[in-house]
């Protein structure tokens, strides 16, 4: 998509009005004292220029949408977790490389298949100064832990038997089976860390706007305006002085129009952001205060089908959409340079992690859904609806996702499907995608949660995540499938795991509860003044501000 001089200059204009207006509002909120409580503290202000050069200055951050919660239980999404992971931290972090190192954990030992033990920092501080305890610990894993919270990561904690304290500042984590899965869990918001005092006195309002959060992090929260924004401020009492926060602020805005987003970081009034409306990409290369930096990620792009709604609980139904759809054209067209094909599975080259040969070797293998109209209308005649049928498919409003929906709904028509398009929210359609999955079809992302493939089978093909709060978003239930799954994953040989979870890969495939569209870079694009920060595949469960400075 090409934008126009005049056009362009419209929207700065128009933005520079809007934000002006917003500046104005920060400057009364500044005069108020600020203090740790949200009554305490409005300032919102939306200057991105540093005042001390590397020290201090106001980062302002665009969102897709609204986030869920301000509560880590329900950080899991590409809008929450970039706030969340500022406030709250876990026990340990992934670096560059995918591989873990220490954080709230100075160290941590797999003594048996079935046993972790941590040990925990001392010297840890919350942001209203008050020490972490090992209490805080095992009350915040316990809370991820119980079915009652709901929490969307809690199903990390399936094969937990008990987490105890065993020392002063030790824990011990023992699990019902082998479960490789688990040392990855900790790394991630199931492994972070909230203030038990602080939650036991704000527990009805908890994670909402009024309620805040309590954590360790580089920031704390301000303040969170549903809808429009969210403000953190630098955590003076931060117990790793080795470096960072640098930042004053940070102001995250709600700018779901990627357009509104270019013209922000055209003008400075946007400091930085992850990731671009595909079609607008170009336009920000050609920018000359505006850098890109970019990685091959875990993540995938796809319609997920809702299995359990006739008649998609056909599989010629949907290996009939799936032919339909001319997915090269969607690469060609749209992703071109930003993402690279994918198969019927999400677990594409950058997660050959171990036994690359044995991946690869499968991959070729794996049906590709390349269209072909006449074998989609092959497909359709055989099923329990050989004329067609009506459906809707939910989707926000994001450059790939809106543009595959619409090829989609043309694509089909020709076999007599209806499809309806249904644009909502980024905050709906996570509400409902990890909720009780009320759609027919939805636009989708999907990251891996760990440095390997089963991140990218397990949470969302098991059959146990397709409850409330799971990430089985097809609500796909395949017996074999499940018992492959849970087989690899009790299991420490990774060829051997590698080998089971390429059969259940196989089943999947063929299954089809998705359509597979890409697997796309992951960006981080900000300000050429900003440096400190260099993107990473796992950058969602990192303090990525943590390090970010103004030049």
């Amino acid at each position: 998509m090409k934008i126009t001089r005049f056009l362009f200059l419209l929207m700065i204009l128009a933005l520079a009005s809007v934000l002006a207006a917003c500046s104005e509002d920060s400057a009364d909120a500044e005069k108020k004292e600020e203090g740790t409580s949200t009554e305490e503290n409005k300032s919102t202000d939306s200057n991105t220029e540093s005042e001390g050069g590397g020290e201090g200055g106001t980062l302002t951050f665009a969102l897709p949408g609204d986030i869920i919660a301000l509560d880590p239980a329900f950080s899991y999404d590409f809008a929450t977790n970039p706030v969340v992971t500022q406030i709250t931290e876990g026990l340990l972090q992934f670096d560059e490389n995918g591989q873990l190192q220490p954080l709230l954990a100075e160290s941590w030992e797999a003594v048996d298949p079935t046993t972790y033990v941590y040990q925990i920092r001392d010297d840890v501080n919350f942001s209203d100064g008050s020490p972490m305890t090992i209490e805080d610990v095992i009350f915040s894993m316990e809370r991820t832990m119980d079915p009652a919270t709901a929490s969307y990561v809690g199903w990390m904690y399936s094969n937990v038997e008990s987490i105890e304290a065993t020392g002063d500042w030790e824990v011990t984590v023992k699990l019902k089976q082998p479960d490789i899965l688990w040392r990855y869990a900790v790394g991630t918001t199931a492994g972070h860390i909230i203030s038990k005092a602080y939650y036991e006195e704000n527990e009805a309002n908890f994670g909402k706007p009024d309620g805040g959060v309590m954590g360790t992090g580089p920031f704390e929260y301000v303040e969170w305006k549903t809808g429009s924004e969210i403000t953190l401020k630098k955590n003076d009492h931060y117990w790793d002085k080795s470096a960072g926060p640098y930042l004053d602020k940070v102001v995250y805005k709600m700018l779901p129009e990627g357009n509104t987003v270019v013209t922000g970081l055209k003008t400075g009034q946007v400091t930085a952001t992850i990731n671009l409306p595909l079609d607008l990409i170009e336009v920000v290369q050609a920018m000359d205060n505006v850098n890109i930096d970019a990685v091959d990620s875990y993540m995938s792009n796809f319609v997920a089908i809702n299995v359990e709604r006739e008649p998609l609980n056909d599989v010629n139904v949907r290996k009939a959409m799936n032919y339909a759809l001319d997915k090269q054209k969607i690469m060609e067209k749209i992703v071109k340079d930003s993402g690279s094909p994918a198969k019927a599975v999400p677990v594409g080259p950058a997660l050959w992690i171990f036994n690359s040969d044995l991946w690869e070797e499968a991959y070729e293998e794996l049906p590709g859904y390349e269209y072909d109209i006449e074998k989609a209308k092959e497909y359709l005649a055989k099923s329990s609806v050989p004329d067609g049928f009506s459906a809707t498919i939910m989707t926000e409003s994001d450059t790939l996702k809106l543009n595959t929906a619409l090829a989609l709904q043309a694509a089909v028509k020709p076999l007599g499907i209806n499809l309806e398009i249904e644009k909502v929210t980024t905050e709906e359609a996570n509400t409902r995608a990890f909720g009780n999955k009320d759609y027919d079809m939805m636009m989708q992302t999907w990251g891996a949660d760990f440095p390997d493939a089963v991140g990218n089978l397990q949470p969302v093909f098991h059959s146990s995540n397709s409850v409330d709060g799971g990430s089985n978003f097809s609500k796909y239930s395949n017996p074999e499938v499940d018992k492959y799954l849970d087989e690899q994953v009790a299991l420490t040989d990774d060829k051997e795991r590698t080998e089971l979870m390429i059969k259940a890969e196989k089943i999947i495939a063929e299954d089809t509860p998705w359509i597979m569209i890409d697997h796309p870079k992951q960006m981080f694009v900000a300000n050429t003044d900003v440096e400190g920060y260099t993107m990473k595949a796992m950058w969602y469960w990192d303090s990525f501000l943590k390090d970010v400075k103004f030049k």
